[in-house]
């Protein structure tokens, strides 16, 4: 190929956005990229103690009020992991 063959497919203009700008934006993108992935697996390993503790404690204790609470709880867990993996939009009325 021919250098003469070579020719700017942009018509040869510069970016309207420069080097330093590209970083801060890339970087604030990974930034939150990553404390939204940190705050996801917060979420699921509180929603996993709520259903689980939730199961122990309505198959722990004989009685009506004690299977009641249990499944109380555990479905607060389901609600919180449903809403860390964004199934669910239940809290974003209230932002």
């Amino acid at each position: 190929m021919n250098s003469e063959e070579k020719t700017a497919t942009d018509g040869g203009a510069t970016p309207g956005i420069d080097q330093e700008q590209l970083y801060t934006t890339v970087y604030s993108a990974t930034k939150d990229a990553m404390l939204a992935t940190v705050a996801t697996v917060v979420y699921l390993g509180l929603a996993a103690f709520f259903v689980f503790g939730g199961i122990d404690l309505a198959l722990s204790n004989s009685g009506m009020s004690s299977l009641v609470w249990g499944l109380g709880v555990s479905v607060i867990g389901f609600v919180i992991a449903a809403e860390a993996t964004g199934v669910t939009s239940l809290l974003s009325r209230f932002r």
